[in-house]
């Protein structure tokens, strides 16, 4: 009787740790690294799907980002940003290192947040004393919706811009 027992916990066991492995190798929001096109600056950070959801919206609508919330901006942990050179951000210095990016989205406009704290898993907002640095971006409408999270670097004459897009909304942070 007391193999079976054990037997039966060894295999509960082993199904577990197998189950584990899986969801860490294959995540359902998977891990990217996007660059500037000087390999300066970096982003890592989760991309999850729409899946047919109220992405962005109020928390009454059951969105899944409601408004004047926390959001760790993407899936599962942090997404940070990794700089080898100071960044200037609306007349601040972002200077060299590793931050973690959070933002709390609005219907008109964001509210972006970089922060030291990088081994961070996301579930609640992090320490507001770690706050480095804050810009508040306008919310740009799409025409055609985005169906995975998307961080991008963009550039026009003036500004390097740090471009995040989902479902049919898109803010940029610009930087120098």
């Amino acid at each position: 009787m007391k193999k079976k027992i054990l037997y039966s916990l060894l295999i509960i066991l082993a199904v577990f740790v197998a189950y584990t492995a899986y969801v860490i190798n294959n995540p359902v929001s998977p891990l990217e690294t996007v660059s500037s096109d000087d390999s300066e600056v970096s982003i890592t950070y989760s991309r999850p799907f729409k899946n047919d959801r109220l992405i962005f919206g109020n928390a009454s609508d059951e969105a899944l980002v409601p408004y004047e919330n926390y959001w760790r901006t993407g899936a599962n942990r942090h997404t940070y940003i990794e700089n080898n050179k100071d960044l200037n951000i609306d007349g601040n210095t972002l200077f060299p290192g590793k931050y973690s990016i959070y933002t709390i989205p609005r219907e008109n406009e964001w509210e972006v947040y970089f922060n030291t704290n990088v081994n961070y898993f996301g579930v609640s907002r992090p320490n507001e004393s770690d706050d480095v640095l804050s810009i508040k971006v306008p919310v740009i409408k799409l025409l055609n919706e985005i169906e995975q999270f998307t961080i991008e670097f963009e550039n026009d004459s003036i500004f390097n811009y740090i471009s995040l897009k989902w479902d049919l909304t898109k803010v940029m942070i610009p930087f120098k």
